[in-house]
């Protein structure tokens, strides 16, 4: 697994992405998950989601325990 270093640019943190991940863009978008952190193209803000779909398999959610309409319980009106 390759490694990113954080490091100290200012009042700002820097990450020194490695060589063999290197990229042509010049602005990644940031978005932190969890206690994780994802980078994609800025200017492609839906990136994240694409690649997710594209990875779920065949049978994702075939089954659902979805009640159905008239097993949903009543809820008090507001």
């Amino acid at each position: 697994m390759l490694t990113a270093k954080v490091f100290q640019s200012g009042n700002s943190q820097a990450i020194r992405i490695p060589k063999e991940v290197q990229t042509t863009l010049p602005e990644l978008s940031i978005r932190k998950v969890g206690d994780g952190y994802v980078l994609f193209p800025a200017d492609d803000p839906w990136f994240p989601l694409r690649l997710s779909i594209g990875q779920m398999p065949e049978d994702f959610m075939v089954d659902r325990d979805q009640p159905t309409w008239d097993e949903v319980p009543e809820r008090e009106e507001f």
